[in-house]
């Protein structure tokens, strides 16, 4: 076997933080909000006078900027966490369609927030908190791709009640303190909402998954599922440098895990508690007994 990649000598409370997916990506959600709230602030507004088609554009733009900082931060976090080289092209990727995707939800809740219907109240309290959820939705979908089987519907689901827990969080905040502050509180609620809704979301729906063992304390969990876990030194899940693309697969289909080397074809069956060693990286099969 080629060597695999060393274990990182991060001090022990770094390292307890990338082991400890739910706090990393709490931290990572809030702080990721709050950065991309503060830097949309200096997005050009749209002003007491302005026409309804800029302030859709004006509102559009700062939520590009939110969103896109906020899932770039987020998509970061995951990648350190499974110990993958964090690629200036797949950043530049992220901040691009999670520009996109505030934007879009941005000028979308504008939009429905200049239609007057129904009381005030509801107005304020529920078109808003359902522009904040479709804000969630589009980011969540976007953040469930590089999470092997967690599949897009969930990761809409798990943005969407993020997105309404920011719009809650906006909601309250903003009725005692300026707008900024407001949106501030809110897009940090988002991300920290949206953090832990997808590591729920992801536990909730887990079969079976793959224990990735780098060191003493220091473990990378994955769910199995029809989409293969893919293991080598490219852009796999499992990151092993030294190793080619797609070194091996794991894969749970029709109540069946397998390890597959892709250079022979050889399918090896798994179960609840199997162990396979690479160099010194060391791999575990959970699974429903």
């Amino acid at each position: 076997m080629s060597t695999p990649a060393q274990p990182g000598t991060l001090p022990p409370a770094l390292a307890a933080i990338r082991a400890n997916k739910p706090l990393l990506f709490l931290q990572a959600g809030a702080l990721g909000g709050a950065a991309g709230s503060v830097l949309a602030e200096f997005a050009p507004g749209g002003g007491r006078e302005a026409t309804a088609l800029r302030l859709m554009i004006a509102t559009g733009l700062w939520s590009a900027i939110a969103a896109s900082v906020l899932c770039a931060v987020l998509f970061a976090a995951g990648e350190w966490h499974q110990r993958r080289d964090v690629r200036p092209r797949s950043i530049q990727k992220t901040l691009l369609f999670g520009a996109l995707a505030g934007f879009v939800s941005g000028v979308v809740a504008q939009a429905a927030f200049s239609v007057p219907f129904g009381s005030p109240e509801f107005h304020a309290l529920v078109v808003r908190t359902v522009c904040w959820a479709l804000m969630g939705a589009l980011l969540g979908a976007l953040l469930s791709r590089p999470v092997p089987n967690l599949g897009l519907l969930r990761g809409m689901v798990a943005g969407a009640i993020g997105g309404g827990l920011g719009g809650i969080g906006f909601l309250l905040v903003g009725s005692v303190l300026p707008d900024a502050i407001g949106r501030l509180v809110g897009i940090g609620t988002l991300g920290l909402a949206l953090g832990l809704a997808m590591i729920v979301v992801e536990k909730l729906f887990r079969e079976a998954s793959l224990e990735v063992i780098w060191a003493p304390n220091e473990t990378t969990n994955f769910n199995l599922g029809a989409q293969a876990v893919t293991i080598g030194g490219g852009e796999d899940h499992v990151f092993v440098r030294g190793l080619p693309h797609r070194f091996a697969s794991i894969v749970f289909a029709n109540g069946l895990i397998e390890y597959v080397e892709s250079a022979s074809g050889k399918r090896t069956p798994l179960k609840d508690g199997s162990r396979l060693e690479i160099g010194k990286l060391n791999l575990v099969i959970h699974a429903a007994r």
